[in-house]
């Protein structure tokens, strides 16, 4: 393959922190999760555009080869999708730029868009390459200092999480606060990243940075190890404190069987959720207390409605923020002095 067919391209967001040497080669085998593939658009449905390692959309168009990444997905909103058995025919399941083969489609989107996959990206000695082999949080640490830490957890997708989120972050930097911004869960896009970086946020890091295009079918060991790498590397960058977003809603399973988790329970300080109504607010609100996880309030969709935020602030009996709120300096002032508590254990295992 010649150097210039891959720099022609279409290059995905998920391949951000790939250095292509400028020999690679395309070679056959079966994908495994997190290897490089060259592909060849077929037929534009549900993702008409790509988002590039610069953020920007770039349309597509039948023959227009990317550069993407095996991976899977779960989204109820879009597909779930599991890894592609074979070079050949299979989706696009993702605008960061995850290939996929899609099994289940959420009925108010498109097909797939349609692609082919032409080869995997290789070296110069033939090995694939995978996102692995870049990643900034490769390895594991016994232990990491604790840090003071919001998580936002949500009722669904699009409930607002990555909204909130970067209103948390707005106000605290706004005060003057290092704030380090992480996506612990999810699918491998930009969208949240730029946001929380376009927020104040001293730095923002995800699992993307740990060389995997989604955290779907995550062990929670591996979760927890991946989180004790981010609070690491949010304690040597000299952060003050963390927000971390759990991605979809707390019954997506990695999502799940995380805050259901004692040791991941033990490390966060406070959570905020974030809903689309005032049945979700409560539900998610009384699980995560009854599990022992404190909830400092509500936020999300569900502020667009005075009445919702109402019947929530009366059945859960918990404040419920705008975005407007959560970005002011009194809210800043009070999240902060509600993150820096004293935390309980002083270092956590790396799992």
């Amino acid at each position: 393959m010649s150097q210039g067919r891959l720099t022609k391209a279409k290059r995905s967001f998920i391949t951000r922190n790939v250095l292509f040497a400028g020999d690679e080669q395309l070679t056959q085998g079966v994908p495994a999760e997190g290897d490089l593939l060259l592909a060849r658009v077929d037929r534009v449905r549900q993702h008409t555009r790509l988002e590039n390692i610069h953020g920007r959309r770039e349309h597509l168009y039948p023959g227009d080869e990317i550069i993407l990444v095996a991976g899977r997905r779960y989204s109820t909103a879009q597909f779930k999708a599991e890894l592609p058995q074979a070079l050949g025919p299979a989706h696009l399941v993702a605008a960061g730029g995850i290939a996929a083969q899609v099994t289940a489609r959420c009925n108010r989107i498109k097909p797939a868009t349609e692609i082919t996959l032409l080869g995997l990206i290789a070296n110069k000695q033939g090995a694939p390459l995978n996102l692995a082999d870049f990643a900034p949080l490769s390895g594991s640490r016994k232990t990491v200092a604790s840090m003071p830490q919001l998580v936002v957890v949500g009722s669904d997708m699009d409930a607002g999480k990555t909204t909130s989120a970067a209103a948390v972050i707005n106000g605290l930097s706004g005060l003057g606060y290092k704030v380090f911004a992480a996506k612990l869960t999810g699918t491998g896009a930009g969208p949240d990243f730029w946001r929380m970086q376009d927020a104040g946020s001293y730095s923002v890091m995800d699992f993307v940075d740990a060389g995997w295009p989604s955290t779907v079918g995550r062990t929670t060991a591996e979760l927890l190890a991946l989180h004790s790498r981010l609070t690491d590397a949010a304690v040597r960058s000299g952060a003050d404190l963390m927000v971390v977003e759990l991605a979809d809603g707390i019954f997506q399973p990695e999502t799940a069987k995380l805050i259901q988790n004692p040791e991941f329970k033990a490390r966060v300080t406070t959570c905020l959720v974030a809903a689309d109504s005032a049945t979700a607010a409560a539900m998610v609100s009384q699980q995560l207390l009854r599990s022992g996880v404190p909830v400092c309030g509500i936020s999300g969709v569900i502020t667009s409605s005075p009445v919702a935020c109402d019947e929530v602030r009366q059945q859960s009996g918990l404040p419920v923020y705008t975005e407007e709120q959560l970005i002011s300096a009194p809210m800043a002032e009070y999240l902060h002095a509600t993150l820096i508590r004293p935390v309980k254990h002083a270092a956590v295992s790396a799992g």
